[in-house]
């Protein structure tokens, strides 16, 4: 299959904003409304997105439709408005679908990571893991973070250097450079793909991994079925961690840390941690999902990434 690729946004261009997963807070759909605008773009918000379902930000059926409404309308891009649970449901659906001509810009992480997966791997589009439109502001100063996503949509920039990524296992350490594509998103989710017609395909790629709420044992315990499930347990290029959060024990300690240094020793493949991406409280870089990418090991500890766009 040939490498795709999205179109750059412009100003008055249209931005689908969907929600297939939880609901959002309206004064944070309306903030993000906001900024899209802010920058010159033209939201397009279904009228019933928040219609509240026990678990999730509608009922499927409604959800479906906006998706399906968004891949084939007139705009360039998707951006969903939050993670939390509930994008897997849609994916059935999306089986039945012929993909559209063209590759959309898709933006989300979390929950989204199912979305992710089923786009780069079924219909080969390159997507981008971050921010989602409830975490974007206008009145907010500009974070590093989303001055880079609003450069890469806008075509202004088209690679990203993550530097002083931190070797985890002997394997890291070697002055070598890794060539490949970046697949993954969030721990749970990747697990919950496992026996699914969108189970992850990691090997042949660099695996990003990061998560929130899950204490050591609960991350132990996922990466020792991705590893039994003979998901990850050879032929990965390599394995970047970001940021794995509110995890903390009974006793206020955090055993994530320990938890992946036990799966950085035994794998047969390079590991490093540090990307600034996931569910961190202050950053949460883009990171782009089947594109080009360079992963310098040793003391470069370096990762570059192309962006899937047609400039």
């Amino acid at each position: 299959m040939n490498k795709k690729s999205w179109s750059v946004l412009e100003p008055n261009d249209i931005v689908d904003i969907i929600a297939p997963a939880s609901h959002s807070p309206t004064n944070r759909l309306e903030d993000g409304i906001r900024w899209v605008e802010s920058v010159g773009l033209i939201p397009h918000i279904p009228k019933d997105i928040i219609n509240t379902d026990v678990f999730f930000a509608a009922p499927l059926e409604t959800q479906v439709e906006h998706l399906k409404r968004a891949l084939y309308s007139d705009s360039k891009a998707i951006w969903c408005l939050r993670g939390g649970y509930g994008s897997m449901r849609l994916i059935p659906h999306l089986l039945k679908l012929r993909p559209p001509k063209k590759p959309k810009l898709f933006v989300g992480f979390s929950d989204i990571t199912s979305l992710h997966l089923f786009f780069s791997q079924a219909w080969n589009w390159p997507v981008i893991h971050g921010r989602t439109i409830s975490q974007m502001h206008p009145d907010l100063k500009d974070s590093p973070d989303r001055k880079l996503l609003r450069d890469i949509i806008f075509g202004k920039k088209s690679e990203m250097t993550f530097t002083k990524l931190k070797p985890m296992n002997a394997l890291a350490k070697l002055d070598k450079t890794i060539k490949g594509p970046i697949t993954g998103g969030n721990l749970r989710i990747i697990q919950s793909s496992i026996g699914t017609n969108w189970e992850i395909k990691a090997k042949g790629k660099i695996l990003f991994i990061e998560d929130v709420g899950e204490r050591g044992y609960s991350i132990d315990r996922m990466l020792e079925q991705m590893i039994q499930a003979k998901l990850i347990d050879k032929g990965v290029k390599a394995v970047v961690f970001g940021d794995f959060t509110e995890g903390l024990e009974k006793d206020g300690k955090d055993l994530s840390g320990e938890a992946l240094q036990r799966f950085a020793d035994r794998v047969p493949y390079p590991v490093l941690r540090g990307l600034p991406a996931g569910h961190g409280t202050v950053l949460n870089y883009p990171v782009p999902f089947n594109t080009a990418c360079s992963l310098e090991l040793g003391r470069s500890g370096r990762l570059t990434c192309s962006y899937g766009s047609d400039a």
